[in-house]
């Protein structure tokens, strides 16, 4: 059975193949694992390997889990929240997390804003976009980005830095294809319209099965949690 070392490693070398297919620079690519479900000592074993951004879905696993990684010495990893976040756990979360990737209404960004301020701390922030328009998932339609940007940086102690998405589930990756040069366009789109180009410098898109097809169309982070830990036993 292969390592987390060794996943890790053929992680980094698909991540080159596809920046240079795109002709990006492989430091345009954040790879951040996924640790929804996975163990603490499986996330300190990609931190070993190189991995330096953890995500988490669940806002009590992320407080645990980086309690207990912080304990064994790994205190230097940038930890994000990206799964659905209730207003009621905004306050847990922003002291932890070097970025947000769920801010999906304008109720979300006024709490994250002002649990923010209260420890003068400006949150990093990208807009989760719904981009198929599935009901079974959060985030808004991308008719709904322009107005939701412009509301959030207006907010003194957030930072929009760009968007998330998630395609629907498919065994094909080239059918995530469209809904990545969606979201690129819509950053465009947006930039175009006004917004600081800083605003959209991130694009965090593609997990285990698509994200060579998401560095392709542009992605900046990608959130791998299979492709890096193997699968689940």
């Amino acid at each position: 059975m292969e390592t987390i070392q060794q996943h890790i490693a053929q992680v980094q070398q698909k991540v080159a193949q596809a920046c240079q297919r795109a002709g990006r620079g492989v430091q345009e690519v954040t790879v951040m694992a996924a640790s929804k479900t996975r163990t603490v000592p499986q996330i300190i074993e990609a931190v070993q390997a190189g991995i330096g951004d953890v995500g988490e879905n669940y806002v009590q696993e992320l407080l645990d889990k980086k309690g207990e990684v912080d304990e064994a010495g790994y205190t230097d990893i940038c930890w994000h929240a990206i799964g659905h976040l209730q207003r009621n756990k905004v306050r847990y979360v922003v002291p932890i997390c070097t970025m947000i990737h769920s801010l999906d209404s304008a109720r979300l960004a006024r709490e994250i804003n002002k649990r923010a301020a209260r420890i003068d701390k400006v949150q990093k922030v990208l807009l989760e976009i719904n981009i198929a328009g599935e009901e079974s998932k959060f985030g808004i339609a991308p008719e709904q980005a322009a107005e939701l940007a412009e509301q959030v940086t207006a907010l003194d102690h957030l930072q929009l830095r760009g968007l998330m998405t998630m395609p629907p589930y498919t065994d094909n990756p080239e059918d995530s294809r469209p809904q990545f040069q969606t979201l690129r366009r819509l950053a465009d789109k947006l930039i175009s319209s006004g917004l600081p180009a800083e605003a959209m410098s991130e694009l965090s898109m593609g997990m285990s099965g698509d994200y060579e097809v998401a560095i392709e169309e542009g992605a900046t982070i990608i959130r791998l949690g299979t492709a890096l830990f193997g699968p689940h036993l």
